[in-house]
C-alpha cells in the first residue's frame, strides 16, 4: 500500500470516527432524554421497544467505533493493512471497502463460516 493510498484511508476513518461519534451521541441523547409521553400501555410498549432498538444501534456502532480507533492505531504504528489472523497484506481494495477491518478476505470467510 503506497503512501497516497494509506493517507485517503486514514482521511475515511477520520470521517467515519466523526459520523459515529456524532451518531452515537445523538442515540444517547435521546436513550436519556427525559420526555415522559403520558399514554396507554401501547404507548409505553412502543416507547420502551424504540429505546431498546437505540440500544442495539447504538451497540453496534461502539464495536465499530472500536474497530476504527484500533485502525488508527495501527496507521500510527505502521501495522496497518496487516490480517490479525495470518500476518498476511490485506488487499487494498478491501481496505478502501472496510477501512477498519482485521481480517484478509480468506480469514473472514473461515471465520464466518466456522460461526455456522
Amino acid at each position: 500500500m503506497n503512501k497516497k493510498d494509506l493517507a485517503e484511508i486514514k482521511k475515511l476513518l477520520i470521517e467515519k470516527k466523526a459520523e459515529l461519534l456524532n451518531k452515537t451521541n445523538n442515540v444517547q441523547r435521546d436513550i436519556n432524554s427525559d420526555d415522559i409521553n403520558v399514554g396507554d400501555e401501547i404507548d409505553t410498549a412502543s416507547q420502551n421497544s424504540d429505546k431498546e432498538m437505540l440500544f442495539e444501534l447504538a451497540a453496534g456502532d461502539k464495536i465499530t467505533l472500536n474497530a476504527v480507533n484500533d485502525a488508527l492505531a495501527k496507521i500510527e504504528k505502521n501495522t496497518y493493512g496487516t490480517c490479525e489472523d495470518c500476518d498476511e497484506k490485506i488487499s487494498v481494495e478491501r481496505v478502501k471497502a472496510i477501512p477498519w477491518t482485521r481480517y484478509c478476505i480468506k480469514c473472514q470467510e473461515e471465520a464466518e463460516n466456522s460461526k455456522r
